[in-house]
């Protein structure tokens, strides 16, 4: 299922509140939650297993279990950075958030429009970042797909694995910086 037009939030600061009035009426944003330094915490132990594990690749893996890799589980980490980093921001403001494109919308409205904390092309990473149907479909194709060539399927593995690890410590350290202010 499409969600909404992110895009058009970041566009248009009116549609963007329009956008999080609703959400916030329909009690999928509200008053209340976890401090900053609770989800920042949780965020750093997803960052230090991520990076733990995407570590481990390099010998004790494929010492113990061969060509078997668990990149999936390093990315699904990498995403819990981004998705309690995100937390943190609403937390900042006194929200919680019960749904992805909510803490986009109020992120959107608050930290880009409001405050100007963020760029669009933070809120463009962390869209990406965030959005979990992507990292399942990642992980869903990696099972299904056949590996003709081992070598050509873990040098895109640990590509994605790279990458996912510097967005998330990017926008972690971000995020960190913001909660200091």
């Amino acid at each position: 299922m499409k969600g909404p037009d992110w895009n058009a939030w970041i566009k248009s600061e009116a549609k963007c509140k329009s956008w999080l009035d609703n959400y916030i009426k329909k009690n999928m944003i509200k008053k209340g939650g976890l401090t900053s330094s609770l989800y920042l915490k949780k965020a750093s132990h997803n960052l230090d297993f991520a990076n733990w594990l995407k570590e481990k690749h390099k010998k004790e893996i494929p010492d113990l279990f061969g060509e078997e890799r668990f990149y999936d589980w390093a990315i699904n980490a990498y995403y819990y950075v981004f998705y309690h980093s995100s937390l943190a921001l609403l937390s900042l403001k006194g929200y919680s958030s019960k749904s992805h494109y909510a803490t986009l919308c109020f992120i959107i409205y608050h930290y880009y429009h409001k405050t100007r904390h963020l760029k669009k092309e933070d809120i463009g990473l962390m869209h990406q970042s965030i959005n979990k149907e992507d990292i399942e479909m990642i992980a869903k194709t990696k099972s299904l797909r056949e590996r003709a060539s081992y070598d050509v399927s873990a040098l895109f593995e640990e590509k994605l694995v790279e990458n996912a690890k510097n967005n998330a410590v990017y926008f972690f350290n971000k995020i960190k910086r913001i909660a200091e202010e």
